[in-house]
């Protein structure tokens, strides 16, 4: 009778692991490449194949840094260039940090995907880029290689379920929305602000906290990395990517883009008073 009566019965519980897309100008200064490596110990990564571009092109971009620093400061230079070979070592090792950094490139064959994701994340990452092509046609200039990869990574988190934004809150004291923010309003997609005395922003703010302060960041956030939230909603979806259905009552109907009905929406992570 004092026997266990269920000897070989063990129970584990997990949770399912957050979904994180970093803003490539986060990954480009040294701060954000060590504050990312870190995060994905404890949560899914996902670069872009732009981003691989940057590192495939390491030569270029180590000789010319202004072309993707966002300052042409010396200490900016060096900063992209001291990233770049962070991020060089991580590819290296073949994504370890425990199997959770992941990505997407041209082809299927080339990507990182985590397990039990489905392959078909890469052909919908291509079609949320390509029709996100058309809001960039409009906008202002100047382009480049980091409006690219910020195009890339916008429509990847738009791919994944359940994933977000990590992005650099603007710098400039008279300017607090991020630059990816401005970005993505430049492209003519609404990004609204949401403050912190929203509910499910306080909840999820201390949720994703945790995670950082269980992968040891808290260093990085009280030395002023000053990273923002972004949460993206696209009801559309890539399936609706064609620009005609051809079998609408035997007419041709016009679709929606893809990103048509799209709104961002964006917080501090940690709180405006922090950055005053």
């Amino acid at each position: 009778m004092g026997r266990d009566a269920w000897p070989d019965l063990s129970v584990q519980i997990s949770r399912r692991r957050w979904r994180c897309v970093p803003d490539p100008a986060l990954c480009l200064t040294r701060d954000g490449a060590a504050f990312v490596r870190g995060l994905a110990t404890q949560a899914e990564v996902w670069l872009t194949p732009e981003f691989h571009h940057f590192l495939d092109s390491w030569t270029l971009y180590d000789e010319k840094p202004e072309l993707l620093a966002p300052s042409h400061s010396p200490a900016a230079a060096e900063e992209t260039r001291e990233a770049l070979r962070i991020w060089l070592r991580l590819r290296e090792a073949s994504g370890s940090a425990e199997g959770r950094l992941c990505w997407v490139r041209d082809a299927l064959r080339e990507s990182r995907l985590p397990p039990g994701c489905e392959d078909s994340v890469v052909s919908q990452w291509e079609a949320m880029a390509e029709a996100l092509d058309q809001h960039l046609a409009g906008a202002e200039r100047p382009w480049g290689p980091l409006v690219a990869a910020r195009r890339d990574a916008v429509a990847l988190c738009a791919a994944l379920p359940g994933s977000l934004l990590l992005t650099a809150r603007s710098e400039a004291k008279d300017r607090r929305t991020p630059a990816l923010c401005q970005q993505i309003e430049a492209w003519g997609l609404p990004c609204r602000h949401v403050g912190l005395d929203d509910d499910l922003a306080l909840l999820e703010r201390s949720l994703l906290l945790r995670i950082l302060v269980e992968a040891g960041l808290t260093g990085f956030l009280w030395g002023g990395i000053g990273v923002s939230v972004i949460r993206p909603i696209v009801p559309s979806g890539y399936d609706r990517g064609d620009e005609f259905d051809a079998f609408a009552d035997g007419e041709p109907r016009h679709l929606k883009n893809a990103w048509e009905d799209a709104r961002f929406f964006w917080y501090e992570l940690m709180g405006e008073d922090v950055y005053a």
